[in-house]
């Protein structure tokens, strides 16, 4: 009794399932052969830098916290290079002709007792610190990896 509804909709409307009185519609794809024509843009296309204020109006709160943000160091898990571990004299000594010869590269010196360590760089990947290494082995033969707590390096400032 419940399919009866049904039955009688099939039956009374033949264009259902695409029969419509003998003539089956085709759709034919073709082609476009004319000219494009361009869209017409309302704002010039912007290339460099163009000159202009900026004003930027925060919650006193804001700032205060960006300053608070910028006070603390926020070590990130990365990797340094050891090229030193033993006595302080050595380990400063070191310390200041690596930086001489590399002042770009910043250099932490650590006490490890008894010891004392000279690590470089802050290298968030393993690679930068395969890199590193490889390029630290001819002048320190028994430097090795060791992940540890980076710092992000700093941006530059535009002048």
């Amino acid at each position: 009794m419940r399919s009866l509804p049904f039955l009688f909709l099939l039956l009374c409307s033949p264009n259902i399932f695409g029969q419509n009185s003998g003539t089956r519609s085709v759709l034919v794809f073709e082609p476009y052969h004319g000219t494009v024509e361009p869209v017409a843009v309302d704002t010039p296309p912007t290339i460099g830098p163009h000159p202009g204020n900026v004003e930027i109006h925060a919650d006193p709160k804001v700032e205060q916290l960006m300053r608070r943000y910028t006070e603390h160091k926020h070590p990130r898990k990365g990797y340094r290079v050891q090229i030193f571990l033993g006595d302080r004299r050595t380990a400063e000594d070191t310390k200041r002709a690596f930086l001489l010869k590399n002042p770009d590269s910043p250099a932490y010196l650590s006490w490890f007792a008894p010891n004392w360590r000279l690590r470089i760089g802050d290298l968030r990947t393993r690679l930068e610190a395969e890199r590193m290494l490889h390029e630290l082995r001819a002048i320190h033969p028994g430097c090795y990896i060791v992940p540890d707590e980076i710092e992000m390096p700093r941006l530059a400032t535009a002048p």
